[in-house]
Formats: C-alpha cells, structure tokens, sequence
C-alpha cells in the first residue's frame, strides 16, 4: 500500500498558496487498493490528490473499466443499468448542446472521446465532430464499430485557432494534469461565443457527504482535481470562460453510490446504493449543488 501521509500536503498545484491541509485519506479500491491523500487549499477551495503516479505509471490505473466501455455484453445488473442510462444521457446531452448553442450543427471537439458513443451519436444528429483520446484501444474501437476516426492529444496541435463551436469533456475534466492550460486551449479553440460543456463529479454532493472517504467518486489515483461548482467556475472565468447553466446527470447519484456501498464492503449494495442515490438526487432537485455530478455549460467571452 502507498502510504502517504499528512506531511506530503504541501503547496496547492493550482495557485501556489502554502498551508494545504488534508481533505481526506481515500483508497484505490478498484485496482492497487493503495491510499491517497487528498489536500485542501486554504485560498482557491481546491481539493487535489497529493503525488499521484506519474504519466508513465498512470496507464496501468487507467486500464480500468474496458470490458465495460469496450465490449457490446456488459455483465451484471449495475453494468446493465449503466449501459442503459448512457443510452438515455447521449440524448440529453444532444439536447443541452442544442438547446444553449441555438443550433443543431456545426463543429464539436470531444476531448477525452473514450471509445466514441457520444462522438458518433452526435455525427448522427449532423455535427461535424473531432475526437480527441489519449489510448490507442478506444479510438481502434471508435474505429472499428463507428468508423469514427479520433486523433491522439499529441496531435491537438494541429488544430486551427477558432475552429470549434463547441468543446465538450464528459467526466475527463478531473484526470487531465494541468486544467488551467487546457481550458486556456479550449478557449483559443472555440469560435468567439462558443461554448464549453464540462461534466464531473462534486464532492459537496449529499451522497459524497454521506459516504466520506469511500465515495466512489474520488476514484483516486485517477481522478487528481476534486471539483465543486464554486472552484470550477473560479478556475473557467479565469481561463477566459462565463458560466451560463449548471445542471445534475440524474443517474450518476446511484451508479456512484452503488459503488461506494461497496467500497465499504457492505451487503445488499445494490439495494443501499439505490436508497442513498434516491436521497442524494431528490435532494439535488431542492439544490443543485448537492447533485452527485454537474454538466456545467460556460461560454467563451
């Protein structure tokens, strides 16, 4: 197990100020079962995971999870209800895009595109959409059953300033090493007005207060930034971004405490899991803040 202690919380990566304390102390209870500390920044709000593996290492904690988003015959009934709500949420996500944009075509960046189902869907619908993802194994895959064609990070270079009208990131937000510099690239990408739709977990979430160090949402090492509404719009309007809508993924409160159930061990998870996600979302129908996840919708000013 990495131990790492209380010590290691140092300066905050994201605005430098010293003095950091400690959050919380989560496991990786997917694959290493190692522990992590996660700071706190007294100045911005920013909770991080303090030394994650680095990028070389970070492949063998990310490589999880394929079967699930690669094979056509999820298994369990959790993986089956996830495979049905993705059907329902590439629908909702279409018309979020639409309904804020004011159009239902043009030209989408899909950053951090996993294995291509919301990219093809969208090209369904008529967008011109480009794909950006990191690992060889989703974009073949994107390849093979969709004939969507992604291209690599590396090769984001190539793309022209003020291309895009819209850049989305769905959950990937949290694993990228230096949000700041990708949201300032985001903005040199977009066309003036454009819009940037960003969806990630949020750890003032009723079912993120309940579980503690076991919610499923700190998915460390995985996951380095730990966002609320209040840091992500402060980091956005600082990369050049207006927030203009936030609203709950309505399922992600029971997936997300399905899995907390059972990163404690406890029996009946599924039946617990639905009862603690039912609270956590009717809760966030009172107060948005308190959702599991949000899809935040900022334009570029």
């Amino acid at each position: 197990m990495k131990d790492n202690g209380v010590q290691e919380v140092g300066r905050c990566p994201i605005c430098g100020a010293a003095g950091c304390e400690q959050h919380a102390v989560c496991v990786d209870y997917v694959i290493s079962h190692e522990s992590y500390v996660l700071g706190r920044c007294p100045d911005c709000g920013m909770v991080f995971t303090c030394q994650p593996p680095d990028e070389t290492e970070m492949t063998g904690y990310d490589k999880l999870g394929l079967k699930l988003q690669l094979g056509d015959n999820p298994t369990g009934l959790v993986h089956k209800l996830y495979w049905h709500a993705r059907s329902i949420m590439l629908r909702r996500k279409a018309g979020l895009i639409e309904m804020f944009s004011g159009r239902n075509s043009g030209n989408l960046l899909n950053y951090g595109a996993k294995t291509g189902f919301f990219s093809s869907f969208m090209e369904d619908r008529g967008w011109n959409v480009t794909s950006v993802e990191k690992y060889h194994e989703e974009r073949f895959f994107s390849l093979e059953n969709f004939h969507h064609r992604m291209i690599s990070v590396s090769d984001m270079q190539t793309l022209k300033p003020q291309a895009f009208d819209i850049v989305t990131m769905w959950h990937v937000f949290e694993h990228n090493r230096e949000p700041e510099s990708l949201l300032e690239r985001f903005h040199t990408l977009l066309r003036p007005a454009g819009l940037l739709v960003v969806a990630c977990p949020n750890f003032t979430s009723t079912d993120a207060v309940h579980y503690g160090p076991y919610w499923a949402g700190y998915d460390v090492p995985r996951h380095l930034w730990h966002f609320t509404p209040l840091t992500i719009t402060r980091m956005a309007e600082k990369c050049g971004f207006t927030l203009m809508h936030h609203e709950p993924l309505p399922f992600d409160s029971f997936y997300i405490s399905i899995l907390s159930e059972q990163n404690m061990g406890h029996g009946l998870a599924f039946v617990r899991g639905m009862y603690h996600g039912l609270v956590s979302w009717l809760k966030s129908k009172q107060n948005r803040g308190r959702s599991s996840s949000l899809v935040y919708v900022f334009r570029k000013k």
